[in-house]
């Protein structure tokens, strides 16, 4: 007897059957992703570290520059990466890389038409970008009213901190100006008030910061000793009233 039709037809799987089957594919294929993990990070790092030094460079948050006409503004920016790229060790190699990424708006489309040719540049390295985005982002007409404003700088009416932070920021855009040690420390003495000046110049500071140090402490000393004539001159003034 030739088999019925429902006896010919191979028995279907129930639900239950296609789910496990589907969670046992499912269990492979998480184990297979999970050792290829294991042994992605078991992996010995490259000789040199180059594969961390942006992570690095990362994690202390660098700036952006994002191509202000700002001396004070790029000069940080360069000095923030000058001091990370020589924490994390970075490779002079990876260091016009690094900083380019973290280049902003006209910084950065300057970079799109430039970064190529540079790049191209045999010995193009860290000190030649730097020296690149200040020809560009530094322009003439700012050294110069940055110059003149160093070359003009007094204390004045303001405390010596308020006259010596503009200082320190003024002269590196006329390092021409104060070449060394002994040439900052004479312009910052030259333009102190001149109690101060006077004493200093005796003194004679070996450094700049032992130069601002002491005209700190005479500052001190000397609104001391205003505010002790003034008491007096307050008492006289009272006790002549009262006579």
């Amino acid at each position: 007897m030739a088999p019925t039709r429902s006896q010919s037809r191979t028995p279907e799987p129930s639900a239950h059957d296609s789910l496990t089957q589907n969670l046992q594919q499912l269990t492979q294929v998480t184990q297979k992703l999970s050792n290829a993990i294991l042994h992605n990070n078991n992996r010995p790092p490259p000789p040199n570290g180059n594969s961390d030094v942006a992570r690095q460079v990362s994690s202390h948050r660098p700036p952006i520059f994002a191509g202000e006409e700002d001396p004070t503004t790029f000069e940080e920016w360069i000095r923030a990466f000058d001091k990370i790229f020589e924490v994390v060790e970075c490779p002079e190699g990876r260091r016009v890389e690094l900083a380019s990424f973290y280049f902003g708006h006209e910084a950065d489309l300057w970079w799109v038409h430039e970064g190529p040719a540079c790049r191209q540049e045999p010995g193009f390295n860290w000190e030649s970008l730097t020296a690149r985005l200040r020809g560009r982002f530094y322009p003439a007409h700012v050294r110069a009213a940055m110059y003149e404003e160093f070359l003009h700088l007094k204390q004045g009416m303001t405390m010596v901190m308020e006259y010596h932070k503009p200082f320190l920021e003024l002269a590196r855009f006329a390092s021409e100006l104060v070449p060394t040690e002994a040439t900052k420390i004479q312009k910052f003495v030259a333009g102190l008030n001149f109690e101060t000046r006077k004493a200093l110049t005796v003194s004679r500071p070996r450094t700049l910061n032992g130069a601002y140090t002491s005209a700190a402490d005479l500052y001190r000393i000397q609104l001391l000793q205003r505010g002790v004539q003034e008491q007096i001159r307050k008492r006289n003034n009272g006790s002549a009233e009262q006579r």
